[in-house]
């Protein structure tokens, strides 16, 4: 039952990152307020799932320590810290560029890709930890891909790709998310007993993507302060 409720979580999560995209697409003004909307709400989530979900279930057994968890913590959200640092990087480079070839486009749908491969691997693990766990997992990570998606959509459009690649290539995306979970449910199913680190790793992701998008709005605030 737990694996038809992930499929279905999965593929909807999937479609529901690309919402505001289409509308990009379509240049409707409701793309701006899911940009606007998506940060606070995926913070709140995720935030929620670190504290109340993960850290607790990561001590609930008794087989870590309590700071063991807050190293292992720490590390998940140094790891998530330094790849993002390096996806960031490469965005800004393009922007720098304008984007004016093609190429840097698809690099930068390869980058995404990876990125909705291992949201996938979260979200398959979650699952298969607690179903309560796993849908909120769904539902902030919809909730924090809305904005990159839009910003993804932005940058094809920019780079001169015909509407209905774009379309498809972002679909095929953001339906990675499916086949990566599934794996990592069933993986995740047959280690339950030693998943405690592995979600303490993953509350130190989620914990990284939640102050992520808390300073990313601090820092639109002041911007519109100036």
């Amino acid at each position: 039952m737990e694996f038809i409720i992930l499929l279905i979580s999965t593929i909807i999560t999937a479609f529901l990152s690309l919402v505001g995209g289409f509308l990009l697409l379509g240049k409707s003004k409701l793309a701006g307020f899911l940009n606007k909307i998506g940060k606070p709400f995926a913070a709140l989530v995720l935030s929620y799932c670190v504290f109340f979900d993960l850290i607790p279930e990561s001590l609930e057994d008794g087989s870590l320590p309590l700071w063991e968890v807050i190293v292992l913590t720490f590390i998940g959200l140094s790891v998530c810290f330094l790849i993002n640092y390096l996806v960031k990087n490469f965005h800004e480079h393009g922007e720098e560029k304008e984007l004016k070839t093609k190429s840097e486009a698809y690099s930068m749908l390869v980058v995404d890709s990876l990125h909705t491969i291992t949201d996938g691997l979260v979200i398959g693990v979650t699952f298969a930890t607690s179903l309560g766990t796993g849908l909120l997992a769904c539902v902030s990570t919809a909730a924090h891909e809305v904005p990159q998606e839009i910003g993804d959509f932005g940058i094809m459009i920019r780079s001169k790709i015909p509407k209905r690649r774009i379309l498809k290539l972002q679909i095929a995306s953001a339906l990675l998310l499916v086949p990566s979970a599934l794996v990592s449910f069933f993986i995740g199913e047959s280690l339950i007993d030693s998943l405690p680190p592995l979600l303490a790793l993953i509350a130190g992701s989620f914990l990284y993507i939640a102050l992520r998008e808390i300073f990313a709005m601090i820092k639109e605030v002041k911007q519109k302060r100036k």
